[in-house]
């Protein structure tokens, strides 16, 4: 197996929360209400997303929505502040896993982590999400991206990340994306 990235197209995610619902049914995390994001969730949510505006552009609304998760990044600051060697590396992919039984809750993956993406349990230790590493050796899809109907995740090698977010650039300068900001 390639290593696997992660593009999240937010032009077109709808807030459904169906990405959500999943890895909380895929990792068995307790069903608790999602709250606003300004709420203290009750129960681990590896994958957040916040609402971007409402806002006027040309006389039509547009709302748009950020999900924030583990982005798997390539030298990641989670890894470098460990004080345990608890975060590393899956040798063939290059997903980001935390070995739970040697985290001893000190959060410092937190405060380096630019997206805010380590949660933790109950008892204190590092729940991250492992880009549902086993569905993925069984060439499935992740439990998000295979939930998602309006397709706004998908997994895949960097090389085909780097094919969507062209494509996706290619589109808003067509479409005259950034003078409509």
């Amino acid at each position: 197996m390639t290593r696997k990235s992660v593009f999240r197209d937010m032009d077109v995610c709808v807030n459904c929360k169906a990405c959500i619902v999943a890895c909380k049914v895929k990792h068995q995390f307790p069903p608790h209400t999602l709250l606003p994001a300004i709420e203290e969730s009750r129960s681990i949510n590896l994958i957040q997303v916040y609402p971007f505006g409402p806002e006027m552009r040309s006389d039509r609304v547009h709302q748009s929505f950020v999900g924030i998760a583990c982005m798997h990044c390539e030298d990641p600051p989670c890894m470098k502040v460990c004080p345990t060697k608890a975060v590393f590396k899956d040798s063939q992919t290059h997903i980001t896993l935390v070995h739970r039984n040697s985290c001893i809750g000190c959060k410092a993956c937190l405060w380096v982590c630019p997206f805010g993406a380590p949660s933790f349990d109950e008892d204190g230790k590092m729940v991250l999400c492992d880009l549902c590493i086993d569905r993925l050796r069984e060439g499935k899809q992740t439990a998000c991206e295979a939930a998602c109907q309006a397709r706004a995740i998908f997994i895949g090698s960097p090389e085909e990340i780097a094919q969507r977010q062209a494509k996706k650039a290619a589109e808003r300068i067509g479409a005259g994306y950034m003078e409509q900001r």
